[in-house]
């Protein structure tokens, strides 16, 4: 079998150590304070912010006073307006709430998305005059939070009898590019055709009375030749342009953030960008109340906790908490501001074989993803920003039926205390301490399942039998890369291996081979990636960086580039890259960009760099992420910029046109950059070895068949059971003739489970720790399987469901006072999950069927 790692894992041990070595106690966590210019903002609101707003807005106000480029957003602005929860707080500067817009006419206002002008002659007088600011060092932004249908001449500015002043047009329909006028006396288009859509954040800075440089979702546009001339003494407004003292022809776009002041520079745009993305998505879906790392609350009491920033957590805690628990979401080590694991961090194309095995939660929140996207059908593919909004709502007590669920971010579990195999409380490494009566680890590491004393597997079973499980252990088969020699010097084994190989088999020179015999078991992981959220598109598209990451080696590539020299008719994006489209608009899409898998071609996995992870300490964990990341700029880096002669000219034309979506990932990680997906693939890292084992050949019973281990179904499976690469390794096909290979990669098709109907139901008994170890925690994303049947159970909609399902029976336990184990939970829950008491609006019942 895989490594097995019993009670009292040496990762959290070794952490507790090295911790004591480093000054024997915890730090104390610092009190969280607000910004004195919060402070002063909210005393000027007629009506009080709720405390998350207020915290969202001190979030705000610090990104915007961080020092970037020599200065701050916050020092360089005249007048900063943004949202607020109603008109009055939303008419107030932020920078100087002595100030105040007003309004003209009557244009509407709305909470979650801002101000609109409906007819001529609305507007909002900034109350800003022109002339206060310095003509040769003018910067002015606008956020929209609509994507326009039509045009305007404006969207905020003044000018006087002369045409000369200020005025931003977000997008004119015509030709879908930005219009400016930025103290000059004429405008100019600052973007491409088609190189804007209006929303988000549109304007433009100018640091000299020469030129002017525009911007769009903080990415730069053109820069333009346009004279400065002297500004008027007239109000700036919004919503429209002052024309010398009357309203102008009014914006259809609703407006929810403005910035007037000096000139930023293009990382100040970015920031900026991600600001206000940020503050106006709470606007929109929900302030949560959430703790950052290393502030706030020290000693938390509550019934019940969810681990890891997963949409398991966020469906866990809230069906503990509609049963009367008091909840707390716990972030893992790495947790920040993505709520939603790899469903709101890239993997936009949902992996699944039959929609009908989803229902409660799960399917709300594909109905809720619908509208919020405006999609014709409920798909099982989004906006990752789409699943990030609609798990947002489910954590705030005004968008989920009142339920309070507090987030406090960690930087992972460093210790858990129990009373026999009961815990009762843990600390975590930045020093808060839970005292709770359960919970339910639901981090892709299940790194507080093995604190808290469960043992766990890593890596591949021996093979065993002819069926499903035969898949296991090293594999007899690979995927080969005909014409991809795997020696420095090709043919030459003397020459050594090329980077990332890791073995060697041959049947031919047996004194060369290295690769254990087929079947073997392992402690071996497979591939890691990040699903990029990609696009081809102008209109959203932030190009990628022009410089190699962090630690590039073209060496480290030399698969591909090999690759690369034997097939030079491969020369578009989609040939290296498994590129699916999530949102289609005017024949443009934004993609989550994977794998491509197989021999098609050497791809983003970073194979045979997964295997140190699951039970590395998180400072070694943190070089592993970046590693990944690194990876795969560097593949892009290459593959656009390149100089080996081995790449071909057409493929860098063609993937020149890539870059990130612009409109993703607002909150980055403290070592992570705006737009950068936010979560790392880990696909599979340690198991739960609990009270049973799921195998691959147990999915493969035939529709109307009982399951072995039982019927106390907490989700349904609904994917064939595959894995991705494990290592790389040099194959002998014929006696002298080499190849690179791809080892440990697999899928069995479709039909392979749960018959006909492609379900299976995942029983309770996967999720629960052996008694003897724990008895008030479950795991719903690292069951107790197999590699195989495990390839099968990971799925992001199943353990969505199984965490609704752990919610309500850990509730159930904790409410009679029983362990997790006791048989008398199941059967009650399951009655309640059904019955759908506290059903959600388009909340239906869960599926959770007793037979395949």
């Amino acid at each position: 079998m895989g490594m097995h790692i019993g009670p009292g894992s040496a990762f959290s041990l070794g952490l507790a150590s090295s911790l004591r070595r480093s000054g024997g106690v915890l730090p104390g966590l610092a009190p969280y304070t607000f910004e004195v210019e919060t402070e002063n903002l909210v005393a000027a609101f007629a009506t009080p912010p709720s405390v998350g707003d207020k915290r969202t807005r001190n979030r705000f106000i610090k990104r915007l006073k961080k020092q970037i480029d020599g200065s701050s957003v916050w020092s360089k602005a005249k007048m900063i307006m943004a949202l607020g929860a109603d008109e009055n707080s939303s008419l107030r500067w932020w920078n100087d709430p002595s100030r105040t817009a007003t309004k003209i006419g009557t244009p509407t206002f709305n909470a979650s998305f801002g101000w609109t002008a409906t007819a001529n002659g609305q507007a909002l007088n900034t109350g800003l005059l022109a002339n206060e600011l310095d003509p040769n060092d003018l910067g002015a932004y606008i956020y929209c939070t609509s994507e326009p249908t039509g045009s305007s001449n404006s969207d905020m500015g003044v000018v006087n009898a002369s045409s000369q002043g200020i005025s931003i047009c977000a997008r004119r329909a015509t030709n879908d590019n930005m219009s400016i006028r930025l103290a000059s006396g004429v405008t100019t288009a600052i973007s491409a055709d088609g190189d804007t859509f209006g929303g988000g954040l549109s304007g433009a800075s100018r640091f000299d009375g020469v030129s002017v440089t525009g911007s769009h979702n903080g990415v730069t546009k053109n820069t333009v030749s346009l004279a400065s001339v002297a500004l008027p003494a007239l109000p700036i407004y919004l919503l429209a342009h002052n024309a010398n003292g009357a309203v102008s022809a009014f914006s259809p776009r609703r407006q929810a953030f403005c910035y007037i002041g000096r000139g930023l520079t293009p990382a100040q745009e970015t920031e900026l960008t991600a600001a206000v993305g940020e503050y106006l998505e709470a606007c929109a879906y929900g302030h949560a109340y959430i703790e950052e790392v290393g502030v706030g609350t020290e000693v938390i009491n509550v019934d019940f906790i969810a681990y890891g920033f997963t949409p398991q957590s966020v469906l866990s805690c809230l069906q503990a908490a509609r049963n009367g628990l008091s909840v707390a979401l716990v972030g893992g080590w790495r947790d920040r501001f993505n709520f939603g694991g790899m469903s709101s961090g890239g993997l936009g194309f949902g992996d699944v074989l039959s929609t009908a095995a989803f229902g409660g939660l799960v399917r709300y929140l594909i109905r809720r993803i619908k509208t919020i996207g405006n999609q014709a059908t409920e798909q099982y593919y989004f906006e990752p920003r789409w699943m990030q909004w609609a798990l947002r709502e489910l954590l705030t007590p005004e968008k989920n039926g009142g339920f309070q669920i507090p987030i406090y971010q960690t930087n992972g579990v460093l210790s858990v205390q129990k009373t026999g195999t009961e815990v009762t409380s843990f600390t975590t490494v930045d020093g808060r301490t839970f005292n709770i009566k359960g919970g339910v680890d639901n981090s892709y590491e299940i790194d507080f399942a093995r604190a808290a004393g469960c043992s766990t597997r890593i890596g591949r079973e021996a093979a065993t039998g002819a069926s499903a499980e035969s898949f296991n252990g090293v594999r007899a088969t690979f995927n080969e890369y005909p014409g991809v020699d795997p020696w420095k010097t090709p043919g030459v084994p003397a020459s050594g291996l090329i980077n990332l190989l890791t073995a060697v088999r041959s049947t031919f020179t047996p004194a060369l081979n290295t690769l254990a015999a087929a079947g073997t078991a392992d402690n071996k992981t497979q591939a890691y990636n990040f699903r990029m959220t990609m696009t081809n598109s102008a209109r959203w598209r932030r190009p990628l960086p022009t410089t190699p990451p962090p630690g590039y080696d073209v060496a480290d590539y030399e698969i591909l580039l090999r690759f690369m020299a034997a097939n030079p008719t491969k020369t578009s994006f989609f040939d290296y890259f498994k590129a699916d489209a999530f949102y289609t608009g005017a024949g443009e899409s934004k993609f989550d960009v994977n794998n491509r898998a197989g021999p098609a071609a050497p791809s983003t996995d970073f194979i045979g760099k997964s295997w140190a992870y699951p039970t590395s300490p998180y400072s070694a964990r943190e070089a592993i992420w970046k590693a990944h990341w690194n990876w795969i700029m560097g593949m892009l880096y290459l593959m656009q910029h390149g100089t080996d002669p081995r790449i071909p000219a057409a493929l860098k034309t063609n993937c020149l046109a890539w870059g990130f979506c612009a409109d993703h990932y607002f909150s980055p990680h403290e070592n992570d950059i705006v737009n950068m997906n936010p979560q790392l693939y880990v696909r599979e890292a340690s198991r739960l070895d609990g009270v049973a084992k799921l195998l691959g050949d147990e999915l493969k019973r035939n529709d109307g068949g009982v399951p072995s281990i039982s019927t106390n179904t907490v989700s349904m499976i609904s994917y064939f059971m595959d894995s991705h690469g494990v290592e790389y390794i040099a194959v002998e096909k014929t006696a002298g003739t080499w190849l690179v290979a791809g080892e440990g990669g697999f899928g069995e098709p479709d039909g392979e489970l749960g018959g006909t109907d492609g379900m299976f139901p995942l029983p309770l008994e996967v999720c629960t720790p052996k008694p003897t170890e724990c008895t008030n925690i479950f795991v719903s994303f690292g069951i107790s399987a197999s590699h195989i049947g495990f390839g099968a159970g990971r799925m992001e909609f199943t353990a969505m469901q199984t965490g609704q399902s752990l919610g309500q029976i850990a509730a159930e336990a904790i409410n009679n006072n029983r362990i997790f184990q006791d048989t008398a939970n199941y059967p009650a829950a399951r009655t309640a999950l059904l019955a759908n008491a506290f059903a959600l609006t388009n909340e239906p019942a869960p599926i959770l069927a007793q037979t395949t």
